[in-house]
């Protein structure tokens, strides 16, 4: 039976005919671990009919012979110029036609490939590797579950210490701080903490204002499980807000449970996001999402598929690992957001984020 990176290997070759193509270049670094468990930050898989090479410099030499899985055919390379050592070893073989992953190499880089690796015929694809890495198994859906609940509590954290008083900074240092403290490897991204009108900024990182009494608080943030992420957004209040707030609230957390409920494998994504989005215009504050519900996650933080009206005919897959985010923000006045982490089934969805409150939590 193969081991699923075996099966994603086999996976990427079985398209190799359709996108008319003799071998394939992997050079984003989160694809090289989804297909060869590899967690260091600088490798490339050079990927034949028949061989599997990867390469890596000599920062990795034993992390790699560590880590690598035993993949058949496989051979790992030291190397500081790999596309020299492409060339000169002739690890493409044969292969006239050679793909490679446009999103995520650069102008110039390609350029330096294509003039160090003479002779083949260059093929830009895109969405080739993320259409096999879309799809996670239980076990990597366990992980980022892990990564969120540890997330809960430091969430938990943060609703015992946080004052009125406190600058959103503060709120940040803790989150930072009790997530290494509590096991997490690392942030997934600058944690989002936006109180009273700054609510309003959907991306607003922390700064030096001070939280007010009455005011509510977004806090967005992830933490990192061998090596995948969760990523969650909770909106908590500190002291009693407004009925105003109180009714967004209420209507952002309802937009976030009617999709979570129907949510599954197979869906278009647009009728996915249409679902809370729906709630949301239909209370009078369409204009006030201006973001697609949410984005695939795994051992990046955004990751395919989008979770958007803006892509009609796209589809997220059984096994993909996706946020469901609906948002209201409203300038000068307050905004909230409510994030959850789901595995796609063929019948519905698990919910990753499960152990952490989501309904309004008052702090004093």
């Amino acid at each position: 039976m193969q081991t699923i990176h075996e099966h994603r290997i086999s996976t990427l070759r079985s398209e190799f005919d359709k996108r008319k193509i003799d071998a394939l270049i992997i050079s984003h670094v989160p694809h090289v671990a989804y297909l060869t468990g590899f967690t260091g930050s600088s490798a490339m898989l050079v990927l034949t009919r028949s061989a599997v090479h990867f390469l890596t410099d000599g920062r990795y030499t034993e992390q790699a012979r560590q880590e690598v899985v035993a993949l058949p055919n496989l051979t790992i390379h030291i190397e500081r110029e790999w596309w020299k050592f492409v060339h000169e070893k002739q690890l493409l073989e044969d292969a006239r036609n050679v793909g490679f992953e446009a999103s995520h190499l650069s102008v110039a880089a390609a350029e330096v490939m294509k003039k160090t690796v003479e002779g083949r015929e260059w093929q830009p694809l895109v969405g080739m590797v993320e259409a096999v890495v879309m799809v996670k198994t239980r076990d990597e859906a366990d992980a980022i579950r892990e990564a969120a609940g540890i997330a809960a509590k430091v969430y938990d954290h943060v609703l015992r210490t946080t004052k009125a008083g406190m600058t959103e900074n503060d709120v940040a240092a803790e989150v930072a701080y009790v997530s290494k403290k509590l096991g997490s490897e690392g942030e997934g991204f600058e944690t989002i903490v936006a109180s009273g009108v700054r609510g309003a900024l959907p991306h607003g990182r922390a700064t030096n204002k001070v939280i007010q009494h009455g005011e509510l608080v977004t806090l967005d943030f992830g933490c990192r499980s061998r090596g995948f992420y969760s990523d969650m957004t909770r909106t908590f209040a500190v002291g009693e807000p407004s009925l105003f707030d109180r009714a967004i609230f209420e209507l952002v957390l309802r937009a976030n449970e009617a999709a979570i409920d129907v949510a599954k494998g197979g869906m278009k994504v647009a009728e996915l996001d249409a679902v809370a989005r729906d709630i949301i215009k239909e209370a009078g504050y369409g204009e006030d999402f201006a973001h697609g519900l949410g984005h695939g996650l795994g051992r990046e933080v955004h990751e395919k598929p989008s979770v958007s009206y803006r892509f009609p005919d796209d589809i997220a897959p059984v096994g993909a690992v996706v946020t469901i985010e609906p948002g209201v923000y409203l300038a000068e006045r307050c905004g909230v957001r409510i994030e959850d982490d789901v595995w796609l089934t063929e019948t519905g969805c698990e919910v990753l984020t499960d152990a952490t409150p989501k309904h309004l939590v008052i702090v004093e």
